[in-house]
């Protein structure tokens, strides 16, 4: 138990508070510190996005600070591949930024679009994408593609920055904030930030946002992968099992039932349950196994009980359920002791002979 308490405050110091159930990680800075680093991550930018979340406490209107997302070949700073910067200033007046730093001649891509530079509650991070950064779930995606400025020796910065990408190992976060402040404010008076890594999702599965893993979409939805925080629902009428759909021509329409199913409001096959018998087709319902005769889910038809044993109607599960009808007598005496109380209601006529 020490063991493990001694590691959770290990990770805490190095790369943030981590809250295990949903991977979210909270960088805090501390009185008169103003700056903070997650240490060294292991990344892929091919199938890895970086979630950011910044929540404010309260308003201030001359606040600046900053988060910057660097990328490396391995842990050492000299290995440094490019990075992203964010530089918020709340006066008014003061113009924030967002930037790609691209090689060691800090080449920038510089975002222009006015709904990028403001303070965002939820920011994506994709690298694999022309975009880059998108905010407030995807309502505003970046255009550093368009904004980036020629290196030192002519080349096309952009270009640059996707080359890159194949050398990325590592990456860190860092926060920092303004010297001016104060001795008695820290940046967590007023916002916090919190970041996690989140991997690509298999096909026919979506992101749960709340804890950052991937579930297999429901029946009748579908996902071509990635990084979707719901499923799409295929047309009405159409039909994939869960965790199958990858796109809508998965999603099968049904004209007609094998037997064994039947048709239901939405126009899905369903199979029979067990005790119920369908021939298939255009079929609305089931219809229960006659007197003595059972079936198991999805029957296209009832058997027989073996001879000398019977079961109700529809209540055939199995052979199992098929009990014997003959026990002390013999004749239509024997069987009316044995019938059941109900049956024995709809042969009453038999029995009174």
């Amino acid at each position: 138990m020490i063991k493990v308490l001694f590691l959770l405050l290990a990770i805490s110091r190095v790369n943030g508070f981590l809250d295990l159930e949903t991977g979210w990680r909270q960088l805090e800075l501390q009185a008169g510190v103003h700056s903070i680093s997650s240490g060294y991550l292991d990344f892929n930018p091919l199938d890895t996005r970086i979630q950011m979340r910044l929540t404010q406490l309260r308003p201030d209107d001359d606040l600046r600070f900053g988060i910057d997302y660097e990328f490396f070949e391995e842990e050492e700073r000299t290995s440094f591949v490019s990075s992203i910067n964010f530089d918020w200033h709340t006066k008014p007046g003061h113009k924030s930024g967002v930037f790609l730093h691209v090689g060691e001649d800090f080449s920038d891509c510089i975002e222009n679009n006015p709904e990028m530079l403001a303070i965002p509650s939820f920011a994506d991070i994709d690298m694999n994408t022309d975009y880059t950064v998108e905010l407030e779930r995807g309502k505003v995606r970046g255009s550093f593609k368009d904004g980036c400025e020629k290196a030192d020796d002519g080349s096309d910065t952009w270009r640059s920055w996707k080359r890159g990408m194949d050398k990325i190992r590592k990456m860190s976060v860092k926060l920092t904030d303004s010297k001016f402040l104060g001795p008695e404010f820290t940046l967590n008076d007023f916002f916090t930030m919190e970041y996690r890594l989140v991997h690509a999702c298999p096909i026919g599965t979506f992101l749960s946002d709340r804890v950052g893993m991937c579930f297999d979409c429901e029946a009748d939805h579908f996902s071509t992968g990635g990084f979707p925080n719901s499923c799409n629902r295929c047309p009405y009428g159409s039909y994939v099992p869960p965790g199958v759909g990858f796109s809508e021509m998965n999603c099968t329409f049904w004209y007609s039932c094998p037997g064994g199913y039947y048709q239901d409001e939405t126009g899905r096959c369903v199979p029979c349950k067990a005790g119920h018998y369908s021939a298939g087709d255009d079929a609305l319902f089931c219809h229960p196994c006659p007197i003595d005769s059972y079936s198991e889910s999805g029957a296209r038809r009832c058997t027989e009980c073996p001879y000398g044993t019977g079961v109700g109607t529809g209540m055939g599960r199995s052979q199992d359920d098929c009990q014997e009808l003959i026990t002390e007598d013999s004749g239509a005496t024997a069987v009316c002791k044995t019938v059941p109380f109900l049956q024995a209601m709809l042969v009453s006529a038999y029995c009174l002979l």
